[in-house]
C-alpha cells in the first residue's frame, strides 16, 4: 500500500494541513489502545505513521513522488523512526497514550543522531568513495552506567518511577512527562564525579562511509547506528550531508566548468588538452566560436541516478582571452590581418 493511500488522501490534495487532517485521524483509527489484540490495525499503525513521517517532510516527499520507495531508500532518505514515538511528537501537547510507558519508551526509541558535514570532490561524487573520519559521539556513563549517580538514585515521588503522569481525555488514557524527574523516574541526591551528573560521556569513533556514486551536494545520507549511544535506548544514526566547495555548476545531469581559449585560437580554431574527471582529452576548438559559446563532452558529466552508469554531459564554457601586453610587431601584424 502506498502512502498517500495510508493517510486516505489524494495525492493532488495533499498540502500540508490536509495531511496533517488525514494523519490524525487515521492514527486515532488505527491506534492499539481502540484495537486490542488487533494485529491487522497494529500494522496499519505502522504503516500510517510511516506515511506521515515521510509525507509531511518536504524534502522526502519530494523524493518519494519522483521514485517511490526505493528512491527514499537509494538517498538514505527512508524512514526508521517508531511509529510510536511519532505518535507522541505529533500529539505532544496532550502527552502519549497510557500503554506506552516511560520503560517501553526508553527500549524503543533511539538514541540521538549526529549531523556530519563535509566536502566531499566532484569527482568522488560521480565514481563513489569511501570516505573515512572520526566521530566524537556520546555513550553511557560506565562508572554510573548511565544514572548520573554517585550511589543509587531515589524513585522520584512523583511519578512513583514511571517517568511520567496519566489523566484521562475521553476514551483516551494520556500521559505526559514528570515535571519533577523530567521523565527519568529517578532523583539524583549526588552526581557522578566522572559525567558530572549527565550519564554520558564522549569518545572519538573511526566511522568509513560509502558515499554512492550519483548523490549531490545538499543531500544527506543517514548512516544507521552510528550515532550516540545514550543510556538504554538503540544507537541513533549519522546524518552524513554533502558538501562541494569546487567551482563547478551540476546543471540536471550536466557539469558547466570554464575553459579558456586564446583569441587567435577562436578566430582559426585550434585543439586543447582539457583535463576532465576522466583524465585528459583532446578537444577541437571551432574556429569563429565565441565567448560563452559552450563545447559539449559527452557522457562526462554527472550520474542521472544514484548509482546508475548513465550520466549526462561536461559542458565547456569557453572564455575568450585577450592578451594585454603585445609587442610593436604583433599589434603591427595584426593591424596587416585586419586590413587584409
Amino acid at each position: 500500500m502506498e502512502y498517500y493511500e495510508a493517510l486516505g488522501i489524494k495525492k493532488e490534495a495533499a498540502n500540508a494541513s490536509n495531511i496533517k487532517k488525514a494523519y490524525r485521524k487515521a492514527a486515532m483509527k488505527y491506534h492499539p489502545d481502540k484495537n486490542p489484540g488487533n494485529k491487522e490495525a497494529e500494522d496499519k499503525f505502522k504503516l500510517v505513521n510511516e506515511a506521515y513521517s515521510i509525507l509531511s517532510d518536504p524534502e522526502k516527499k519530494s523524493l518519494y513522488d519522483q521514485y517511490g520507495k526505493d528512491g527514499l531508500s537509494a538517498r538514505g532518505q527512508s524512514n526508521h523512526t517508531n511509529p510510536r514515538d511519532i505518535f507522541n511528537d505529533f500529539f505532544a501537547g496532550f502527552g502519549g497514550f497510557g500503554d506506552f510507558s516511560h520503560r517501553q519508551n526508553q527500549r524503543s526509541r533511539k538514541g540521538t543522531d549526529i549531523l556530519f558535514r563535509s566536502n566531499i570532490p566532484l569527482k568522488d561524487l560521480i565514481f563513489g568513495t569511501k570516505f573515512e573520519t572520526s566521530i566524537a559521539i556520546r555513550r553511557e556513563c560506565s562508572p554510573c552506567k548511565g544514572t548520573g549517580s554517585d550511589g543509587p538514585p531515589s524513585t522520584c515521588p512523583e511519578c512513583n518511577g514511571h517517568g511520567q503522569v496519566s489523566f484521562m481525555r475521553g476514551f483516551m488514557n494520556l500521559t505526559t512527562t514528570c515535571s519533577q524527574c523530567h521523565g527519568r523516574g529517578k532523583i539524583i541526591k549526588n552526581h557522578c564525579k566522572t559525567c558530572k551528573g549527565s550519564g554520558h560521556t564522549r569518545e572519538n569513533k573511526n566511522i568509513i562511509i560509502d558515499i554512492p556514486k550519483g548523490i549531490r551536494p545538499g543531500q544527506t545520507l543517514r548512516v544507521q547506528g552510528a550515532g550516540n549511544i545514550d543510556a538504554g535506548v538503540e544507537p541513533g544514526d549519522l546524518l552524513f550531508e554533502i558538501h562541494c566547495d569546487e567551482d563547478f555548476e551540476i546543471r540536471g545531469c550536466d557539469i558547466v566548468t570554464r575553459t579558456e581559449v586564446d583569441c587567435l585560437d577562436a578566430c582559426i580554431g585550434s585543439e586543447k588538452t582539457i583535463k576532465t574527471f576522466d583524465g585528459n582529452k583532446t578537444v577541437v576548438i571551432p574556429r569563429g566560436i565565441q565567448h560563452n559559446n559552450k563545447i559539449k563532452l559527452k557522457g562526462l558529466g554527472f550520474p542521472t541516478d544514484i548509482n546508475s552508469p548513465q550520466r549526462g554531459d561536461l559542458l565547456l564554457s569557453v572564455a575568450i582571452v585577450v592578451p594585454k601586453n603585445l609587442s610593436k610587431n604583433q599589434i603591427e601584424t595584426l593591424h596587416k590581418v585586419r586590413e587584409s
